[in-house]
């Protein structure tokens, strides 16, 4: 490794927008380095290698609240994966849109009122994932009862597209682990794909510096997995890095109000005792309802069983049925040139948290769930964004105030979609990818 080579594009990061900038410019015929803090992992392993950091969530929660949602006083597990392929490769396969049919708030919307347009490059992700809705005639025993249930309650119930090839889906319900069967696509396709093509990739480097020169971006400086400093030069930097480790990479570099605005996309689980509800050996998150600014999914969570016994009932993991809330949580919080995170759950957060937990309680009953042991789990957040918000820190090119420069991860989202953003985040990065290759 060294400095001799001057890249066209140096990609920091495999997640999903990474591996996809990376794959599309390398079909262009770009010379391409890939640069990723992890390795190759095995599939079937994701969940072993997940980072998981407590974050304690600032409130004003009332006494009274405290005890009715002793969840909401819990601290925040805020969960991702630095290997190649990112949080893809334990993703569930949802393939969400991020449209304003949604949610007025949507991905979509917040780019349109910046008079920026991804719809083509959505298009194109979407084909390119091979993106379908969850076949109805594949749905397991309890989503069709959650299903039902909430059809009953007067809620509009519908299949969630997914990036899943369900000829080959063994309905095995272990997305998370990272497919066996090769039937979800994840980041580490695309970077085979790149390398197919030309790319070069180097793994267990861990970027921390972009170089520049009079507004210019040059290269980018890191360490190798035996501690020694490289650097590599470049035409241009694409950093992809993930929401927590890009704004790092940018503080580092002298890029200004970074870090300022993140959100985490916060879910909880909502479940309790259904004998033989088996939803944990179904495809997960099959079906969704939309409420607004969140949404209620079919989730299975390891923390569900032992909360339920702990109220003195037993169960095997068999009996266990949930409910997924995730909200667009509100983008009051900060994240340092450390990685520290300061974070705070307002009044509209609760409210939400609170509204959709009501219904997810009804849906449960509406099933004959146990009303005595329903349970939830501490807030979690697995899709954090808006640390280098477009506006902010990128203007409408995705590219920073460094020329050459340029971001494209879930960083660059304003604020909270509420909904799974990776299609999102790879139509972004084909977008990005338009834009180097005609200006290098």
């Amino acid at each position: 490794m060294g400095g001799i080579n001057i890249y066209d594009v140096i990609v920091v990061g495999t997640g999903a927008g990474g591996s996809t900038v990376a794959k599309d410019l390398s079909v262009k015929g770009r010379n391409v380095l890939i640069l990723e803090k992890g390795t190759k992992c095995s599939d079937g392993s994701y969940v072993k290698h997940m980072k998981n950091k407590k974050i304690v969530l600032k409130n004003n929660l009332s006494d009274r609240d405290k005890k009715k949602y002793e969840f909401l006083t819990y601290p925040l597990d805020l969960t991702n994966i630095e290997e190649i392929g990112g949080t893809t490769t334990a993703s569930i396969g949802n393939a969400c849109f991020s449209c304003s049919g949604c949610y007025t708030n949507s991905i979509m919307q917040q780019f349109e009122d910046k008079n920026l347009d991804i719809f083509e490059e959505l298009l194109e992700a979407s084909g390119e994932l091979n993106v379908t809705y969850f076949p109805k005639k594949l749905w397991g025993h309890s989503t069709k009862m959650i299903a039902q249930a909430g059809e009953e309650l007067g809620y509009i119930v519908e299949p969630m597209p997914k990036f899943i090839n369900f000829e080959k889906c063994r309905l095995c319900g272990k997305c998370v682990n990272g497919c066996l069967f090769d039937a979800k696509w994840d980041a580490t396709n695309f970077v085979s794909e790149a390398l197919e093509y030309g790319a070069e990739l180097i793994s267990d480097f861990n970027v921390f510096e972009i170089l520049h020169e009079n507004g210019q971006v040059k290269g980018i400086v890191g360490i190798d997995k035996n501690n020694e400093k490289h650097i590599f030069y470049s035409k241009k930097v694409i950093v992809s890095a993930g929401a927590l480790n890009t704004p790092i990479i940018l503080k580092n570099s002298g890029i200004k109000n970074v870090g300022s605005q993140i959100f985490f996309d916060i879910f909880t689980t909502i479940g309790g005792y259904l004998k033989d509800a088996n939803l944990k050996n179904e495809l997960l998150m099959g079906v969704k309802a939309e409420f607004g600014p969140y949404f209620l999914s079919p989730h299975y969570s390891m923390q569900l069983l032992p909360l339920i016994k702990k109220k003195g009932i037993s169960a095997s993991d068999k009996d266990v049925i949930g409910l997924m809330l995730k909200f667009a949580d509100t983008c009051i919080g900060t994240i340092d040139g450390n990685g520290n995170i300061e974070k705070t759950l307002t009044k509209m957060d609760i409210d939400l948290i609170k509204d959709g937990y009501g219904k997810a309680i009804d849906i449960l009953l509406m099933m004959g769930v146990d009303e005595d042991s329903i349970v939830a789990t501490s807030l979690k957040g697995a899709h954090p964004g808006g640390t280098a918000a477009v506006g902010e820190v990128v203007n409408n090119d995705f590219e920073t105030e460094i020329k050459g420069l340029y971001v494209c991860d879930a960083s660059v989202i304003p604020e909270a979609p509420g909904r799974p953003p990776i299609l999102t985040i790879v139509a972004i990065a084909k977008k990005v990818a338009k834009i180097v290759d005609s200006n290098i």
